[in-house]
C-alpha cells in the first residue's frame, strides 16, 4: 500500500476535506457503538486519525479528557480550530504511537482510519491499543468497505482476522454492526466493531 500517496492526499486536500466531514453529526456518525459505552463522560479518550476533528470536538463537550492523533499537518490545523484549547492535539501516527508513552485511555476510537492500514500494520496497531487500554477500557474501530474514487489507496479490510487478532490479545468483542455511508455514497458501507478490554 502506497502510504506516502495517502499522506499526500490529506495535507494537500484538507480543506474540502474538512468540510466534507464536519457536515456530518457526530453522532449520526457513531449512533451504532454510542449505547455501548455507559459513561460517556470524565474519560480519558484518544481518538486515533481525528482528521478535522469533528468526532474529537464532540467527546471534548461531552466533558470528556481528549487526546487528537493526526499524521497529517493540514487536517490537525483545521482541528485545532474546530476545538481549541479544548482537545490535546499530537502529531503522530500508527502502529507505534510513540508519544503516548505511559497512558492509558477509557476509550480508544479508531474512525475512517484501519484501511490505510496494512495487515501488518493493523496487527501492530492492536498490540499497541492493548498498552494503551484501561482496564475495561473500549476499543472502537470503524471499517470502510469500498474503494475510493481519487488517488488514495485501500488495503486489506478484513473484519474477522480483527477480531480474532485483537481476541488473541485479551481484547474481546462486544458488538458488530453495519450501516450505509453518511455522505450517500452507495459504494461505500461502513462496520464497526467494539470492543473491551479484559
Amino acid at each position: 500500500m502506497k502510504k506516502d500517496a495517502n499522506s499526500h492526499f490529506y495535507q494537500n486536500h484538507a480543506d474540502e476535506l474538512a468540510r466534507q466531514y464536519n457536515s456530518v453529526d457526530f453522532v449520526e456518525v457513531h449512533k451504532d457503538w454510542l449505547p455501548d459505552v455507559p459513561r460517556l463522560s470524565g474519560l480519558d479518550i484518544l481518538d486515533v486519525g481525528a482528521g478535522s476533528g469533528r468526532d474529537a470536538k464532540a467527546l471534548a463537550d461531552m466533558g470528556n479528557q481528549v487526546t487528537a492523533i493526526e499524521p497529517s499537518r493540514a487536517m490537525a490545523e483545521h482541528g485545532k480550530q474546530l476545538t481549541s484549547d479544548a482537545v490535546n492535539w499530537i502529531n503522530d501516527s500508527l502502529p507505534s504511537l510513540a508519544t503516548l508513552q505511559g497512558k492509558k485511555f477509557d476509550l480508544i476510537l479508531v474512525s475512517a482510519v484501519w484501511m490505510h492500514l496494512c495487515r501488518e500494520d493493523q496487527h501492530e496497531s492492536l498490540v499497541r491499543f492493548k498498552e494503551l487500554m484501561s482496564p475495561n477500557g473500549y476499543l472502537v474501530v470503524t471499517l470502510r468497505h469500498g474503494d475510493f474514487e481519487d488517488s488514495r489507496t485501500i488495503g486489506i479490510v478484513d473484519a474477522e482476522d480483527t477480531i480474532q487478532r485483537a481476541a488473541s490479545l485479551g481484547i474481546t468483542l462486544t458488538d458488530d454492526s453495519s450501516t450505509e455511508d453518511n455522505l450517500n455514497r452507495s459504494s461505500i458501507k461502513w462496520q464497526t466493531l467494539v470492543f473491551r478490554n479484559d
